[in-house]
């Protein structure tokens, strides 16, 4: 039996469909010794899988602090209840979930009455649940204000071709779902009324019912806050995320970054704290503002840990370990809170895929891969992510080679 096993063991079960954020907080909660099992979510059967070049061991899962990973549908909620309850519950402790996307934690909030015997989840109030209120990004705008933060000139529509608009809305806007878990990450900037109509008809076709148009602002500099708040008024944001080269390929997620001390942006911070700390809330979050005409301006509060989250762990303070312990119960007076040094980070599947899709040459995309202070799944003291990586990379140049064949 190996070091980590002979030890008692918090058991955890991290949900999501994306394999770098995953991985991040597996190895944030590794190295305290949790007991890790990975619920996948898939959106392709595993034959499926197996044709897109996806199919075995998901990238994250190959990590030697993973236990086991089960799949399952990743947008059926009465199979992630239904598997948490048969093959994930523990006799003889409370497990702690992490869902990793916005649907797992909707469907464990939703559920959280069935749940809360059995686990410890995110949560906002003194009662389990309560969290999928505050995923509507209209609420979360008007508790930015109340407390002080700018934020974009914003309507809600309803999600429908033919949907009744005021006349006052500014054009160009942006859209977006008000619930990202109704409608998908189907996000655009509307130049006119015809373009604002072809988008709620696509929000439409996504499941949404409500969309987000706000005004659009021409953005200098993208940020996120990573942070941990156990719902007692506790709340820890150790660093700032600076964006500084999104994806080409997957919108809104970042390339390369850095982690930024925090006591620049400590005023904002504040505000932020006060935002967390008035729902109530336990659990990790992350931030996202940005910086337009020299003003910070509030954008969406996200209920789980962000894809960049990794970043501040590896800068020094792990706050996946600091949700995990607090949540049982044991003490966090000991741990890190402060991030204290500049770090620069790279998103390596950011890079390949695009340098797969013709964005980044072979050259950039390893130059911004050495360059990094911080690589979310290259780690020498965890090698198996970063051998299954390289194979993905040589599937991928076939696929990089088909592209530029069929494109002539």
């Amino acid at each position: 039996m190996n070091a980590r096993k002979a030890e008692a063991r918090q058991k955890v079960v991290v949900i999501g469909h994306g394999y770098t954020s995953r991985l991040g907080i597996i190895r944030s909660l590794g190295v305290i010794g949790c007991e890790i099992t990975v619920l996948v979510q898939a959106f392709h059967s595993r034959v499926g899988r197996w044709l897109r070049f996806d199919g075995g061991t998901p990238v994250d899962c190959c990590s030697k602090y993973v236990e086991r990973a089960l799949w399952c549908p990743a947008e059926s909620e009465s199979e992630i209840i239904r598997m948490l309850l048969t093959h994930c519950t523990d006799p003889g402790q409370k497990v702690v979930l992490i869902p990793d996307s916005d649907f797992a934690v909707a469907a464990v909030d939703r559920h959280a009455a069935e749940l809360a015997p059995y686990f410890i989840f995110p949560q906002a109030g003194p009662t389990p649940g309560g969290l999928e209120a505050w995923m509507d990004k209209s609420a979360q705008k008007a508790l930015a204000r109340k407390v002080g933060l700018p934020v974009a000139e914003a309507f809600v529509l309803h999600a429908a071709a033919d949907a009744v608009l005021p006349a006052e809305i500014p054009y160009p806007c942006f859209t977006k779902p008000v619930q990202t878990i109704r409608g998908g990450k189907t996000f655009r900037r509307c130049n006119d009324e015809k373009a604002l109509r072809e988008a709620l008809a696509e929000i439409a076709a996504h499941g949404g019912t409500q969309v987000l148009a706000e005004r659009y602002m021409p953005i200098g500099v993208e940020y996120a806050l990573l942070g941990f708040a156990d719902g007692a008024g506790e709340v820890c944001i150790p660093a700032v995320i600076e964006f500084t080269e999104a994806g080409q390929r997957h919108f809104g997620i970042a390339r390369t970054g850095r982690v930024l001390p925090p006591e620049p942006f400590q005023a904002v911070l504040d505000r932020f704290t006060a935002l967390v700390r008035s729902i109530g809330y336990a659990g990790l979050f992350d931030i996202d503002f940005y910086e337009s005409g020299g003003v910070l301006y509030f954008n969406e509060l996200n209920l789980r840990f962000g894809g960049s989250g990794y970043a501040v762990t590896a800068a020094g303070v792990n706050l996946p370990a600091m949700y995990v312990r607090s949540a049982c119960g044991r003490t966090i007076a000991d741990m890190p809170r402060k991030v204290l040094s500049v770090k620069t980070f790279v998103n390596e599947r950011m890079c390949i895929d695009d340098w797969s899709f013709y964005y980044l040459s072979e050259a950039e995309a390893r130059a911004r891969i050495a360059a990094a202070d911080i690589r979310f799944v290259d780690d020498p003291d965890d090698p198996g992510p970063q051998r299954k990586l390289e194979r993905y990379v040589r599937q991928q140049k076939i696929k990089r080679v088909l592209r530029k064949w069929l494109k002539k």
